[in-house]
């Protein structure tokens, strides 16, 4: 797995995140390696939250890591991941919030 893989495993929530952090954090950082966060990407992990696959305590950290990563464009979820990682914003995390921003989003 190289950098570009190893982002958008974390990116998209994988099965291998844990090991797509280990290749992450043991790579020099390079300009040209950017994973570009897509809606439908942030949609199905929003999807996965809602249906149990993935623990909502875990998405305001998935949601702080994306924002502050120079390497992962985030700028087309701006504004979801942003209120994701910040609750005072949006409120406590709950699957009725997640399905009201996963409506908006679509």
């Amino acid at each position: 797995m190289d950098k570009l893989d190893a982002l958008g495993e974390f990116a998209r929530f994988g099965d291998n995140r844990f090991e797509a952090i280990s290749v992450i954090t043991s790579t020099p950082d390079i300009q040209d390696d950017v994973y570009i966060l897509t809606q439908e990407v942030f949609c199905q992990v929003l999807q996965r939250v809602i249906n149990g696959e993935i623990d909502i305590d875990e998405l305001e950290l998935w949601a702080n890591v994306l924002e502050s990563r120079q390497d992962i464009d985030e700028s087309a979820v701006e504004g979801a991941i942003y209120a994701l990682g910040n609750n005072e914003q949006m409120g406590e995390l709950s699957k009725s919030t997640l399905k009201k921003l996963l409506d908006v989003m679509k």
